[in-house]
């Protein structure tokens, strides 16, 4: 009987190292985090193809990220598996944007291990330059990342609304407004949203706006686009009484059919009702109407 079950217990030893050797355990302390290389660009397409149901934004700015400061790569096993770049903002900011972690690998404490390295490097150029603060913007249920970051003493800084709407066909080219100033941070005194990108609502932001995003008239609405990242609209103006003839301006940035992204403040909450009328929705499954954009800023 003991020899017996000797034999059962040395199958089940063996059987288990065959697993072990056929699914080996992964190991976060063998990861490496550091800059991307243009190497790594094919096993970067990769990790963004498990990411918004493959709508990601990265294959689009990959080639230029990877050649830019401060983009930063996870390493496992030869291959990366995950990424998050930091990126200088007007106004001393350090901006956290573009984590992304291989489905594979997701729930494995990579996020985490990315931005506890990326925190210790961003204080060291704190410690350069002292008025360097950390911001960043992220989806309202983005659990992992908020609980993640609440861990580090981030605080919401700014919300704003970001609705959706069904794409129309028809397409019509806006006047692109040049000459701006102040004026366009009306209704957004703290930061003004750039995509899923904020900047400080100070003039010393206008070049670094001028540079990254179009503002834009429509039939009576004053608009901005950024031109990094997924596309969003971002309403500058009031609420026009009819936004229905707004659509064709805005679908000129996304093409046609394509859904419309838009941004409002959290000054027109009440406007939400119209926009609702002219179909525009809160994508959430439960569609549920919340300041669903936030902005954070990152106790260094």
């Amino acid at each position: 009987m003991e020899r017996n079950c000797c034999a059962v217990r040395t199958n089940l030893l063996t059987q288990m190292a065959k697993l072990r050797h056929l699914f080996p355990m992964f190991e976060l302390n063998d990861c490496t985090v550091r800059l991307a290389r243009p190497s790594d660009r094919d096993d970067l397409i990769e990790v963004s193809r498990g990411i918004w149901d493959g709508h990601d934004y990265l294959p689009r700015i990959v080639d230029r990220w990877i050649h830019e400061d401060w983009f930063f790569v996870c390493e496992y096993q030869g291959k990366v598996i995950a990424c998050l770049k930091l990126t200088l903002f007007p106004d001393k900011v350090l901006w956290f944007e573009g984590l992304r972690v291989h489905r594979k690998y997701q729930g494995k404490g990579i996020a985490k291990l990315m931005n506890r390295e990326l925190m210790v490097f961003a204080a060291s150029l704190k410690a350069k330059d002292p008025a360097l603060s950390f911001e960043f913007c992220t989806y309202y249920k983005n659990v992992e990342s908020l609980a993640i970051t609440a861990k580090m003493g981030s605080q919401t800084v700014e919300a704003y609304y970001n609705m959706q709407r069904r794409g129309v066909i028809k397409l019509k080219e806006p006047e692109i407004i040049r000459d701006f100033g102040t004026e366009i941070f009306r209704h957004y005194p703290r930061y003004l949203p750039l995509n899923w990108h904020a900047v400080h609502s100070k003039e010393i932001s206008l070049p670094f706006i001028k540079e990254h995003a179009i503002v834009f008239r429509g039939e009576k609405g004053l608009y901005l686009t950024g031109t990094v990242g997924e596309s969003c609209i971002t309403l500058l103006s009031d609420l026009p009484s009819d936004i229905r003839a707004e659509l064709p301006y805005l679908q000129y940035f996304f093409g046609p059919r394509k859904n419309i992204n838009l941004t409002i403040p959290q000054d027109m909450g009440q406007d939400i009702p119209h926009l609702q009328e002219a179909k525009f929705f809160f994508w959430d499954d439960d569609g549920e109407v919340a300041k669903n954009m936030l902005v954070f800023s990152l106790s260094g």
